[in-house]
């Protein structure tokens, strides 16, 4: 005789269903990947190289050229912000779309502008022979962080006699002023002073202890000051809003005055 087992019934309900799972819904299965190295993010360029361009195309427009490829090593991104560019070199973003024109007419940049979701969006292609050398050779390594604390804080024109000395570590031991105007397009012996004294003033070029001459220095992390003040400038439209804020009480006191002068005539 066979003893016949039925299963007894639960009466626990049955799961629901999860109504997130629908007919269109993509299943992902996550690769391993590897362990990221640790250490600097660097960007490979020529000075030299770079300092052609800015002879050719413009000291201002040169340095963005290395503003882009910088942001674009460490954000590993394919867009980028244009108030991140026009806040990092301390103008406006018109300013920022000139130097790109001027970069389209010397044929070292061409760029579209296209219409996404109602916001324009510009698709930027790097072309310039000229460039290409310049992010090809590996005659040096700079730290990609320098054009986001040092670059903003330090100013356009400061940065690049900073390039300057870096670039004559390597192939110009010893140099003049006059060399350093006409390299990065100076307009006298004092204005090049005067950025001498910025360098060495916040400890980017020292005093050799044994020779004459002077020693460059890699910048020091930005102390908590400039950090708020890095975030003060990445704000946008905050500047703008700031210098309506001092026109409109600029405006009031004047009207306050002339009333005073009127009620006392």
């Amino acid at each position: 005789m066979l003893d016949l087992l039925f299963p007894e019934r639960s009466n626990a309900p049955h799961p629901r269903p999860d109504h997130a799972l629908q007919d269109d819904t993509r299943l992902e299965f996550p690769v391993p990947g590897r362990e990221p190295p640790e250490g600097l993010l660097l960007m490979k360029a020529d000075l030299a190289v770079f300092f052609t361009i800015v002879d050719r195309v413009g000291r201002d427009e040169a340095l963005l050229l290395l503003l882009i490829r910088a942001l674009r090593i460490r954000d590993r991104l394919l867009e980028l912000r244009l108030n991140d560019l026009a806040w990092m070199l301390r103008v406006s973003n018109r300013r920022v779309i000139s130097w790109l024109d001027h970069l389209v007419r010397e044929r070292h940049v061409v760029y579209t502008v296209r219409d996404f979701h109602g916001l324009p969006r510009v698709r930027v292609e790097i072309v310039g022979t000229d460039v290409l050398k310049l992010f090809e050779s590996n005659v040096y390594e700079l730290p990609t962080h320098w054009f986001e604390t040092v670059l903003p804080l330090l100013g356009r024109t400061s940065f690049t006699v900073y390039l300057y000395f870096l670039s004559c570590e390597r192939h110009r031991p010893y140099t003049h002023v006059d060399h350093l105007v006409a390299t990065v397009k100076l307009t006298s012996r004092a204005h090049a002073r005067w950025h001498l004294r910025r360098l060495q003033k916040r400890a980017l070029l020292k005093r050799h202890p044994e020779q004459q001459g002077l020693v460059v220095v890699d910048p020091a992390p930005p102390t908590r000051a400039e950090r708020v003040q890095l975030r003060y400038l990445a704000v946008p439209f905050l500047r703008r809003w700031l210098v309506h804020v001092a026109l409109l009480a600029a405006t009031a006191l004047l009207l306050l005055v002339v009333l005073a002068l009127l009620s006392s005539s």
